[in-house]
């Protein structure tokens, strides 16, 4: 799987440059991460990560926004970006002889904005639509809720969409002001895996974006205080109720993320999965009902979503809470730990297959860990993983008073 192939630079300017050679294929995923995102916002600016990269796309002093995406289309690639609480990423899939051009399309997107007030406006109402639509969707809208719950008055805790008073306030002043701040090289990772050369990746980065200024490093976070509100309860006009339980947990950099990667597939991991035989299966509760986990730089959370019916709402609720402390207190036996891992390890190889993939997961190492783990050396810690540390995590996560639950449900004459 040339799974060694990776090297890293750092340029003079602080930018790291990563780059994972597979020569099996012709193409190549290419990425620019900025190491900013919600974190990075006020409540008065919240939203503004997100309109940044749509707004990207829409010009720059070298290109307009047909250009942007005819250069790279027209060689059959591909260009998009999306924003994360902790991360942006601008990146792109072409043919590996076309490493030049994506390396100088990515880079101008991100030094060279041109923003026009008209754009702004009109990117503003692309943006105020998708936030409706999810307020529409309540499976949605109700990890919204429950995060923003979870980490009151926190930055980790408001939407990555922000709301649509803060999206008509925000100007072109604050989108200058945020990449002067927050896209500085120190704050920069440019990760290609597939048909890449190590050398030539560094060398036209250092060409496109050695001039970017170093910043002052990723600010420290406020600690996230204490929870407020336990049990939140939105009525909407629905017919069917959502149910999210869920806690803290620990950050992207704690090593109990490999064993909660396989309890997550023992909960929800496909129809055998306990979750979904115990209580989908067995008794027709529920339609969808999953487990979770969001990590990040400096925290990160868990948690069971349920799509049900309004008067089975305290029914499974229970079931859920029993599941966990079946978990915690009777364990898994080692066919079931065996079985988890070859899920865990096929559904890993099957994905790395895809050069995006393989780019994404280089880039959140170097990002949230500061260091590059080989495909063998990730599954040996998977392999490693026993009985004992799945109770353990286990036993943690049946800590009931940690928990706290968000219920979107129909008003009464809706339901």
């Amino acid at each position: 799987m040339n799974e060694e192939n990776f090297q890293k630079t750092q340029l003079s300017n602080g930018i790291r440059v990563i780059s994972e050679n597979i020569d099996s294929v012709y193409s190549v995923a290419l990425g620019i991460w900025a190491i900013a995102g919600s974190q990075d916002e006020t409540k008065e600016t919240n939203g503004i990560a997100h309109l940044l990269e749509h707004m990207a796309f829409k010009g720059t002093t070298h290109r307009n926004a047909f250009q942007i995406a005819h250069e790279i289309e027209s060689l059959g690639g591909a260009l998009n970006a999306f924003t994360g609480k902790n991360v942006t990423c601008y990146y792109a899939r072409l043919m590996g002889e076309h490493l030049a051009t994506g390396v100088d399309v990515l880079a101008d997107l991100i030094k060279n904005p041109d923003f026009k007030e008209a754009e702004l406006e009109r990117e503003k109402g692309v943006i105020i639509e998708e936030i409706r639509e999810i307020e529409d969707t309540p499976s949605d809208i109700i990890f919204d809720y429950f995060t923003e719950q979870l980490f009151p008055n926190h930055p980790i805790g408001r939407s990555i969409q922000g709301s649509i008073e803060n999206i008509r306030s925000l100007t072109i002043d604050h989108l200058i002001d945020f990449i002067r701040c927050h896209y500085t090289a120190d704050r920069l990772v440019v990760v290609a895996s597939g048909r890449v050369n190590h050398q030539e990746l560094v060398g036209l980065v250092e060409q496109k974006m050695g001039d970017i200024p170093c910043g002052n490093g990723i600010p420290k976070l406020d600690e996230v205080s204490d929870i407020v509100q336990r049990s939140q309860k939105i009525t909407r006009k629905i017919s069917q109720s959502h149910l999210l339980i869920g806690r803290r947990v620990f950050p992207q950099s704690d090593d109990r993320k490999y064993p909660l990667a396989l309890l997550n597939i023992i909960l929800s991991g496909g129809m055998s999965s306990r979750l979904f035989h115990n209580i989908r299966e067995q008794y027709g509760f529920v339609y969808a009902i999953y487990s979770f986990y969001d990590l990040y730089l400096n925290n990160g959370l868990f948690g069971i979503y349920a799509g049900i019916d309004t008067g089975q709402q305290a029914v499974i609720r229970d079931m859920i809470y029993a599941e966990l402390n079946k978990l915690s207190r009777d364990g898994i036996t080692s066919e079931e730990l065996d079985k988890v891992k070859q899920q865990f390890e096929g559904g890993l190889v099957i994905s790395l297959e895809n050069m995006q993939s393989r780019m994404n997961r280089l880039a959140k190492m170097e990002i949230f860990e500061n260091r590059l783990m080989t495909i063998r050396e990730f599954l040996d810690i998977i392999d490693k993983i026993d009985i004992d540390d799945i109770h353990h995590l286990a036993s943690y996560l049946a800590e009931a008073d940690h928990y706290i639950e968000t219920m979107i449900v129909p008003e009464k004459k809706f339901s």
